[in-house]
């Protein structure tokens, strides 16, 4: 973004009233919320509680009606003799309380003898729910659809389904005996009635919901979505929360159970009173528009006069500035209007000519620098070659581009398998290896004719992996290649294995040597893993000895993989390795690593359509622990391999085990 000293502080000053005004809004848009949700919030809790209680104590009352009126002696005589006036009881408590849309006395099977309007007379009603627990004690049901009533006529609209409310009590004969059940069935409009006279006097935006104990949906406005809610455990803690409800709008919500009143148990339902919180928090956002609207005039004003004061001050910078970017076409010195400058301007000034005078002369140091380096890249005895991860040629020098006849410019920015070059088909296995492993592999031998026909030359490579702060695999790898004379061949295939480029026995010794000197000298530990192939003689006899040279290839690509760079992996001949460790710190470290040999030598071989398996055994010995010499550390490392063979495939044994040492 590029803004002048004029509109930045324009935008300052405006921002900072803006922010004022923001926080202000915000700090007072939070009390005022926090307070008016509060006291809707109890309001709401208050109408949910006396909803909540208004049902209990209805449903208390019929619950006394069926107790009350199944205990007089009228209706306490079933045998027919005083039918109508019992007819006459049942009409006159359904008067009494308009909402009950049938009432009945059943005798002690289940039958109904006497009902209102004589809806059921005669019909077997033993099976109901009502019925089965009524005959036992008072009780009363959730609300459900009645199947039974719908099909006789009756007010209201006969599309809906009828809800109703069970209520039943056993009827004992004037002997004490049972001898029936009285039973009602309460239509749940009554609710919608409670519900309504409880908000004539309130907002008409509010809410009234009941639910069940199982969160099912008993009342609710008309074209309510949802027939089912589950509360959050906070809305059960008796809170006022704004909730998103299934229909997806916000409400502020109140909440309150039934919990019974006297006999009536209660049927754990649950009241909600809610209102949209854009309704019920309507004043606040009114109060907030207006912060709002004067805060952006005031924002406006503060802009206009941050304009005009920052015109004063950025004279002298914007000559300034004009100065610097014509710095490279003049003799280096800042020109600008001094008198017209503040103290900090001169001050700024001054510190960025002192600035650019350093860059100028750490400019010319770092290009004298680069071009050493270019020399030095360009005139190296070794062949350097940089290729990414997109196997693009990055760089070549030219000591490698002239041992392999390379063009430089058509080397350069394009992929490796796009060069055709005895390089690249040497190269190529190597640097997928190391960007897959980000493992740099040593020693590369590698025979090609580059430089002269028909001429054989040897060559000597690493390849290194490149990485960039910040990521865990490699960017690209580093091909360093030198030749080697005739002398240098000799003394390298004196001291390494010409099948796996692995030092030899007689490199081995020499190392050992060495290596224990320095650790009598240091007072450190030098351990020897002694390492023999298992079956290895059965895979040169079942798949030929081109198998087993290819395995013995594979085993030392692995064991580069497990083995710290610093330590030395020597082939002895055969299938017998020794893997050197230096400075190590006990006897975990050593487990730890032969365990890891064992697990990846372990690993199943392909080449081509031959399957090998094979595992090492592996002995362990440790100086000056277990040993005082350079041969002994190695018989002793042999002693414990042929131990670990004797346990079985893919084991491994401590010198120190066999002979009863204390571990290191």
């Amino acid at each position: 973004m590029n803004l002048g000293i004029r509109t930045l502080l324009s935008l300052t000053l405006a921002g900072i009233v803006f922010i004022t005004t923001s926080l202000v809004n915000g700090i007072i848009d939070y009390e005022a919320s926090h307070r008016l949700r509060n006291e809707l919030g109890e309001q709401y809790s208050e109408l949910a509680y006396q909803m909540a209680d208004r049902l209990d104590r209805e449903m208390f009352e019929r619950l006394s009606d069926m107790i009350n009126v199944s205990s007089l002696p009228t209706i306490r005589n079933l045998n027919g003799s005083q039918a109508e006036l019992q007819r006459n009881i049942l009409e006159t408590l359904k008067r009494t309380y308009g909402y009950y849309a049938w009432v009945g006395l059943t005798d002690v099977n289940g039958v109904v003898l006497r009902a209102t309007g004589g809806l059921m007379e005669g019909m077997d009603v033993s099976g109901l729910p009502w019925w089965k627990e009524g005959h036992l004690a008072p009780y009363v049901g959730d609300v459900r659809d009645s199947e039974l009533l719908d099909r006789y006529p009756r007010q209201g609209d006969p599309t809906r389904p009828l809800r109703i409310v069970d209520f039943a009590a056993p009827i004992l004969g004037l002997d004490g005996a049972q001898i029936g059940v009285m039973g009602a069935h309460l239509n749940w409009d009554w609710v919608k009635e409670a519900a309504s006279s409880l908000l004539q006097q309130r907002n008409r935006d509010i809410e009234l919901l009941v639910l069940s104990k199982d969160g099912d949906v008993l009342l609710a406005p008309e074209n309510t979505p949802f027939t089912k809610v589950s509360l959050p455990d906070s809305l059960k803690g008796n809170e006022t929360h704004i909730m998103t409800w299934p229909d997806g709008k916000k409400y502020l919500t109140g909440f309150s159970g039934t919990k019974g009143f006297l006999e009536y148990s209660g049927l754990g339902w649950t009241v909600i009173a809610r209102r949209e919180v854009s309704q019920a928090l309507g004043p606040v956002r009114r109060l907030s528009a207006a912060i709002w609207m004067w805060g952006g005039s005031i924002t406006v004003i503060f802009a206009m006069i941050g304009w005009m004061v920052a015109a004063r001050i950025s004279r002298p910078l914007r000559e300034l500035a004009a100065s610097a970017e014509a710095v490279e076409r003049t003799d280096g010195r800042l020109a600008y209007s001094e008198a017209f400058a503040p103290r900090e301007i001169r001050g700024l000034a001054a510190a960025l000519q002192d600035m650019l005078d350093k860059l100028r002369n750490r400019e010319e140091t770092l290009r004298r620098q680069y071009s050493e380096l270019q020399m030095l890249y360009e005139g190296s005895p070794v062949g350097i070659v940089m290729i990414g991860r997109d196997l693009n040629c990055l760089r070549i020098n030219s000591r490698l581009a002239d041992w392999f006849e390379l063009d430089n410019t058509q080397v350069v920015g394009r992929s490796i398998n796009e060069i055709s070059s005895e390089l690249i088909e040497w190269t190529k296995p190597v640097v997928l290896q190391v960007l897959a492993s980000g493992a740099p592999e040593f020693g590369i031998e590698m025979k090609m004719k580059g430089g002269g026909a028909g001429k054989t030359r040897h060559f000597l490579a690493s390849c290194l992996p490149l990485f960039e702060e910040g990521k865990a695999s490699a960017v690209g790898v580093a091909l360093l290649i030198s030749e080697m004379t005739a002398q240098r061949q000799a003394e390298y295939f004196a001291t390494h294995d010409t099948l796996t480029g692995l030092p030899n026995r007689r490199f081995l010794s020499t190392f050992i040597t060495q290596e224990l000197a320095v650790a009598r000298r240091q007072n450190k530990k030098v351990a020897a893993l002694y390492l023999d192939l298992d079956r290895f003689k059965d895979v040169n006899d079942t798949h030929g000895h081109s198998v087993g040279d290819a395995l013995l290839q594979e085993v030392t690509r692995r064991l580069r993989q497990v083995v710290r760079e610093s330590d030395l992996i020597v082939r002895l001949g055969g299938d017998e390795f020794v893997v050197v460790l230096l400075d190590i710190k006990g006897v975990s470290d050593l487990t730890r690593l032969a365990e890891s040999i064992i697990r990846s030598l372990s690993a199943t071989y392909l080449f081509g359509s031959a399957e090998v398996r094979t595992s090492p055994s592996i002995g362990i010995a440790v100086y000056p622990d277990d040993v005082s010499g350079e041969s002994q550390l190695l018989s002793c490392a042999d002693e414990a391999m042929y131990e670990a063979k004797k346990s079985g495939p893919g084991q491994y044994r401590h010198y120190a085990d066999l002979h009863g040492k204390e571990e290191y």
